[in-house]
């Protein structure tokens, strides 16, 4: 994969995303991508709705690389952007921790208690929006331990994920029940929505890296 780049050839997919797990499904579906970092700061306003605040940071993300490529290159480029939002049963916004501490004292709240993760879909081509989808899911994290906390926040260090945990790696750990229709909502991407959506854009055949 390249990053900022010219788009050319058969490269028609961007990732307006530098995350690891996206990019992970992505590859995983055996599509032919490239990612671009977005120059975009997500919102976190107070009283937005985290369903909204998702798809605002989604089509910041996307709109961002589709600027950067407009008039760069002939190709039907496709540009993906996504966020996820966590949130508690009381609305609460369980934001990216970016430090240890907070990343322990969000889990310390999130213990035996419900969680909802909205995650988002924005499809930019030719500077058109051609879809905007939130979807959410839900997570029950088990009854942990302050010990059980902190040592997972030390060996996964997740403190650029919503909700201060991997549920792609060792956050898993820390789950008792997901009740969702795509697993890959917990993972930051409504992957379904997507599959759909570029069936109806254009031939699935046509980004597929099937050898």
């Amino acid at each position: 994969m390249k990053k900022n780049q010219k788009i050319e050839g058969n490269s028609t997919l961007v990732l307006a995303s530098e995350s690891s797990a996206r990019q992970s499904i992505l590859t995983g579906l055996k599509l032919i991508f490239d990612v671009i970092a977005p120059d975009f700061s997500e919102t976190a306003q107070p009283g937005v709705p985290p369903a909204e605040i998702a798809l605002i940071n989604a089509k910041g993300k996307a709109g961002s690389v589709a600027a950067k490529l407009a008039g760069q290159s002939e190709a039907n480029v496709i540009v993906i952007g996504s966020d996820q939002v966590c949130c508690t049963d009381s609305g609460m916004v369980l934001h990216k921790p970016g430090s240890r501490d907070r990343a322990i004292d969000q889990l310390t709240q999130a213990s035996d208690q419900w969680l909802t993760f909205y995650s988002s879909l924005v499809l930019i081509r030719n500077g058109m929006v051609e879809r905007a989808h939130v979807e959410s899911c839900a997570v029950k994290l088990r009854r942990l331990t302050n010990l059980e906390i902190k040592a997972y926040v030390t060996a996964d260090n997740p403190l650029w994920s919503a909700g201060s945990f991997h549920a792609e790696g060792a956050g898993l750990r820390l789950i008792e029940k997901i009740e969702t229709t795509d697993i890959n909502l917990l993972y930051g991407l409504p992957a379904l929505v997507l599959l759909q959506a570029l069936r109806e854009l254009n031939d699935p055949l046509a980004y597929a890296a099937w050898s």
